[in-house]
């Protein structure tokens, strides 16, 4: 059992602590925390076994990436609440966001309507700062610099990571009647490689269940097809629902998940 007490401690976010390995630089150990934020850290709540829900869920989804050949930074979880990760060489300081399904802060400012269906899915990039609310960089800049190949090459990569990311995610969560919506990822240099690194939990994604069996996507708005209300994400945190609700919800997603 790791004695976290005696480790050095590398960095602390709002929902996990970094921690050295004293027996193998090129790792860390990520700690998940019962820490729950919405709003860029304004909301903040305590959902006690969150750490344990989120750390399996994590386990889960990071399993299926690497078998798919993604690259991660995941190789393991020692224990509960932990993961051992590779060591960073450099994190970029961005949010990838890929859509399958129109919902959330795009309906506000995207000029779409809720469950317009996009084919292929849309990724955009949102600079992580807080008391800025992760701005969202210039589309038309990126798909420049991406095309002129001048310092692109690291924006391309996370947009075809990410792309390759949401239909693996998709395609498992469509066995359980249940359309990924959208997820959001991080990313860092590992030797040199873009690869998927942070977490994926229960906060990183939208899920909306089938409305019905079988459900038509062959067409330009799918809400129809859909069940919002049944969400099994963190939106159910964001718009003021029972911490109790929001815990079962994380857990929901974990049964699922261990059966990928």
């Amino acid at each position: 059992m790791l004695d976290f007490k005696n480790l050095k401690r590398l960095a602390e976010g709002k929902t996990k602590i970094i921690y050295e390995n004293p027996s193998d630089s090129k790792t860390v150990y990520m700690v998940f925390k019962d820490d729950i934020t919405a709003g860029d850290g304004v909301k903040h709540d305590i959902l006690e076994g969150k750490a344990l829900v989120d750390w399996k869920t994590n386990r889960d989804i990071f399993e299926l990436l690497n078998r798919k050949g993604i690259r991660t930074h995941y190789i393991s979880s020692p224990q509960e609440k932990v993961s051992l990760v590779k060591k960073l060489d450099f994190k970029i300081n961005l949010e990838v966001v890929t859509r399958r399904v129109a919902a959330g802060s795009i309906l506000k400012w995207g000029n779409v309507e809720e469950g317009r269906r996009f084919d292929p899915p849309v990724t955009q990039f949102h600079y992580k700062d807080d008391p800025l609310h992760d701005p969202m960089l210039d589309e038309s800049y990126i798909d420049f610099i991406v095309k002129t190949k001048h310092g692109g090459d690291m924006y391309s990569k996370m947009r075809e990571e990410n792309g390759r990311i949401l239909i693996e995610l998709e395609k498992a969560f469509s066995k359980f009647d249940i359309q990924l919506v959208d997820l959001k990822i991080e990313y860092g240099l590992i030797a040199g490689e873009v690869t998927a690194i942070d977490e994926i939990t229960g906060g990183s994604f939208r899920l909306w269940p089938y409305a019905r069996p079988n459900p038509n996507f062959l067409q330009a708005n799918v809400l129809k097809e859909l069940n919002p209300e049944g969400r099994l994400d963190k939106d159910t945190y964001r718009m003021g629902g029972a911490l109790d609700k929001v815990k079962s919800k994380f857990e929901e997603i974990q049964k699922i998940t261990e059966k990928f």
